[in-house]
C-alpha cells in the first residue's frame, strides 16, 4: 500500500507558484491553504516575490531552512520537472500537481507527463494530479484547493476525477449537512491511482462510506483486486459515467483518460463489489444510506417492501419506482386487511401502497407503521411524506398573517377541554401533586433563558416529553375526544422507548431550539406574527427522525422516508444514529435497492 499519510497529514508544506497576484491560481491556492486551521509551517516558493500574504517566500524549494512533507505545484506544466527535480533533492515527501498541460493535451504533453513520473518516482515522491484542484483533510485541517471551499469534518471520504464536480458535490453535501473526512481531486491520477485512494481510505477508522468519481481506470486488473478487499469492511459508492460515444470523447479532451466499453467497467464494479450510480444526486443520497445503515446497524435482509404514503397518487408513482429498481411491493395478507379496515375509513387503499385516503387520525396512521413493521413478509418501509418539514418554511412565513385573528374565526370544539386538563395534569403530577401558578411557572422559566442564567435543561426534558401527547392529541385525532385520549395512550409508550433511547439527543434538542421557541411565542404575543419558523420546523424534523430511529431500533427494519414533493433535506445526526428524509421518491426507492444490492453482495461472499 502506498504511503498517503505525508498528503493526508503534513506537517510542512511548500507551495510552488505562490503569488501575490489575485489573477493567478497561486494566489487563491496558498489563501485557501492560509485560510484553513492547518497548524504546520507553510513556505510560499517564488522567483520573484519577497513575501506573499506575510509569509516569507523562498526562489527555490532547496532554500526553505526547515524539512518538507508535502510540495504543491501551482505552476506551467513544462516547469514541472525541473522543480520536481528540486523536490527530489530536498527530500519532500508527497505533491500535488495542480498544474495541467499534460497528456490531455496530446503526444507532448505525454512526455512531460512521463519525464515528470519518472523523476517523481526516482525520488519516491507519490503524488496527486497532474491536472487536478487539490484535496481536503480534516486530520490536518488543511484545504489545500485552488480556491476556498466550503467543507467540513465528517464520516465519509471522497476521491473524485472531476474536479469542479467534485467540488460541487463537497459543497452540495455541506448544503446537507454531510462533511468528509478526506476529499482529493485526483486529476489524471498518473502516480497514486484511483484504487490507491480508496484503499487509504479502507484502512482509515474515521472513514465509514467511501465516494468516487471515475472517468476511467488505468489498470483495471488493479482496481478490482485492491477495491474487493475494501468493499467487505466499508462501502464504495462510484458515479462512473461513459455510456455513450459523446461522454467518451469528453472524457477524453477533459482528463485523457480513456473511456473504455461500458460493459468493462459494470463488471469490474460487480466484482469488487462497488455500488454504481448514474448522478451525482445518487453518490449522496446513497453514500448517506449507507452511513444510517452504518449507525443502527439494521441492514436490509431482501427486496420486500411496503408504502405508506399520504395521497394515492403518490403511493402509485413510488410504486413505479420501486419496481423500475427491483424492489417488490408486495401484497398484503387477507389478515392485515382486515385489520387496516378496522382502523381506515372505507376509502383506504385496500393494499399496498397503503394509503388512508386523507384520513386526519394520526393514531390510526401510527398503528399502520407498526402493525407494518411487525410482517415477517415486509423487509423494509417506506414512509412517504414523513419528515422535511424544515423546508417549507419560507412558505410559511410568506404568509401574512395575524394570529389573533385566526383564533377569533375558529370555534374550538369541548374536546379541546381535554386537551387543557392533561396539561394542567401532568404539571400538578410533575411537581409533587400541588397546585401551582402554572402561568408564574412557566413565566419564570421563560425569564431564566431569557436572562441567560444556568439551568438544568434535564428539569425540563421530562415536562416536555409529557406535554408531547396532550397538546398535539387534539390534532392528531382530528378533533375527537375519545382519539385524543387513545393518541396519548399510544403515545405514552412511544415517548417512554424514546426517553431509552435518546435522552441526551432531547437535552440537546431543547439547548439548541428553546431560545428561538420563546423568541416566536414573543413575536406571537407582541406582533402577531410567524417568525423563526424554519427553526421550530427543523425541531419537528428532529423529533420525527427520534421517532423514526425508534421504530428502526425496536422493530430491526431499515425505514426510508421521502418528502411527497421535491425539496431540500439535511441529515439530522442524532446520538441513536441519522436520520435524511430523501427529497423525492425516486430517490428514496433508488437508495433502498442499492442498500439491498450491496447486502447482497456481502451474502455472495459468505
Amino acid at each position: 500500500m502506498k504511503n498517503l499519510e505525508p498528503l493526508f497529514n503534513p506537517r510542512s508544506i511548500a507551495v510552488i507558484g505562490a503569488t501575490n497576484n489575485i489573477n493567478k491560481w497561486g494566489f487563491s491556492t496558498f489563501l485557501s491553504i492560509v485560510s484553513s486551521k492547518f497548524k504546520g509551517d507553510i513556505y510560499p516558493v517564488n522567483i520573484k516575490e519577497e513575501k506573499i500574504l506575510g509569509y516569507k517566500a523562498f526562489k527555490r524549494v532547496t532554500d526553505i531552512p526547515g524539512p518538507v512533507d508535502l510540495a504543491i505545484f501551482v505552476i506551467p506544466g513544462p516547469n514541472v520537472p525541473t522543480v520536481m527535480e528540486d523536490c527530489v533533492e530536498k527530500g519532500i515527501k508527497a505533491a500535488i500537481i495542480i498544474s495541467a498541460g499534460f497528456a490531455e493535451m496530446g503526444e507532448e504533453g505525454k512526455i512531460l507527463e512521463d519525464e515528470v513520473l519518472n523523476i517523481a518516482r526516482k525520488g519516491n515522491i507519490p503524488f496527486v494530479g497532474p491536472n487536478c484542484m487539490g484535496m481536503w483533510s480534516a486530520s490536518s485541517n488543511l484545504v489545500a484547493s485552488m480556491f476556498p471551499i466550503l467543507i467540513k469534518d465528517g464520516p465519509f471520504a471522497f476521491v473524485s476525477q472531476g474536479g469542479w464536480l467534485g467540488v460541487a458535490i463537497a459543497e452540495s453535501a455541506y448544503a446537507r449537512g454531510i462533511g468528509f473526512h478526506r476529499y482529493v481531486s485526483c486529476g489524471r491520477a498518473i502516480d497514486i491511482q484511483i484504487e490507491d485512494y480508496i484503499e487509504y481510505f479502507g484502512n482509515d477508522p474515521e472513514v465509514k462510506v467511501i465516494m468516487a468519481y471515475i472517468e476511467g481506470l488505468n489498470d483495471g486488473r488493479r482496481f478490482i483486486k485492491k477495491v474487493k478487499e475494501v468493499t467487505p469492511k466499508k462501502p464504495v459508492v462510484v458515479l462512473k459515467p461513459g455510456k455513450s460515444e459523446v461522454t467518451a470523447r469528453a472524457i477524453m479532451s477533459h482528463s485523457g483518460a480513456f473511456c473504455g466499453i461500458d460493459e468493462f467497467y459494470d463488471t469490474a464494479f460487480k466484482k469488487s463489489g462497488v455500488i454504481r450510480v448514474k448522478s451525482e444526486e445518487e453518490l449522496l443520497d446513497v453514500s448517506i444510506g449507507f452511513l444510517s445503515e452504518i449507525e443502527s446497524g439494521i441492514r436490509p435482509k431482501g427486496r420486500n417492501v411496503a408504502i405508506i404514503t399520504e395521497g394515492g397518487s403518490i403511493g402509485v408513482v413510488a410504486s413505479d419506482f420501486c419496481a423500475q429498481n427491483g424492489l417488490n411491493v408486495i401484497e398484503l395478507s387477507k389478515d392485515v386487511i382486515d385489520y387496516f379496515n378496522s382502523i381506515f375509513p372505507p376509502r383506504w387503499s385496500h393494499g399496498n401502497p397503503i394509503d388512508p385516503a386523507g384520513d386526519r387520525n394520526f393514531v390510526a396512521y401510527l398503528k399502520a407503521i407498526e402493525k407494518v413493521l411487525e410482517l415477517n413478509e415486509i423487509d423494509s418501509l417506506i414512509l412517504v411524506g414523513m419528515g422535511g418539514i424544515s423546508h417549507i418554511s419560507r412558505l410559511i412565513e410568506s404568509f401574512d398573517l395575524d394570529i389573533r385573528d385566526i383564533f377569533t374565526r375558529i370555534d374550538l370544539p369541548k374536546s379541546i377541554r381535554y386537551i387543557l386538563y392533561s396539561f394542567i395534569r401532568v404539571i400538578t403530577t410533575l411537581v409533587g401533586g400541588k397546585i401551582i401558578d402554572i402561568k408564574g411557572s412557566i413565566t419564570n422559566m421563560v425569564e431564566k433563558i431569557l436572562f441567560s442564567n444556568r439551568i438544568d435543561i434535564n428539569e425540563y426534558v421530562s415536562i416536555i416529553l409529557n406535554l408531547i401527547g396532550p397538546t398535539i392529541g387534539y390534532y392528531a385525532s382530528a378533533g375527537d375526544e375519545k382519539d385524543a385520549k387513545e393518541f396519548v395512550s399510544l403515545m405514552n409508550p412511544l415517548i417512554n422507548s424514546i426517553m431509552t433511547y435518546n435522552k441526551k439527543d432531547i437535552v440537546s434538542l431543547i439547548e439548541k431550539f428553546i431560545p428561538d421557541i420563546v423568541a416566536s411565542i414573543s413575536s406571537l404575543i407582541i406582533s402577531k406574527k410567524l417568525v423563526n419558523t424554519e427553526k421550530i420546523l427543523e425541531m419537528l424534523d428532529y423529533l420525527l427522525g427520534m421517532l423514526v430511529l425508534n421504530w428502526v431500533q425496536t422493530y430491526k427494519k431499515p425505514i426510508i422516508t421521502t418528502l411527497a414533493f421535491e425539496g431540500t433535506s439535511r441529515l439530522i445526526k442524532l446520538n441513536t444514529g441519522v436520520y435524511f428524509p430523501y427529497p423525492n421518491l425516486e430517490r428514496g426507492a433508488i437508495t433502498l435497492a442499492k442498500l439491498v444490492e450491496y447486502e447482497e453482495y456481502l451474502e455472495r461472499l459468505k
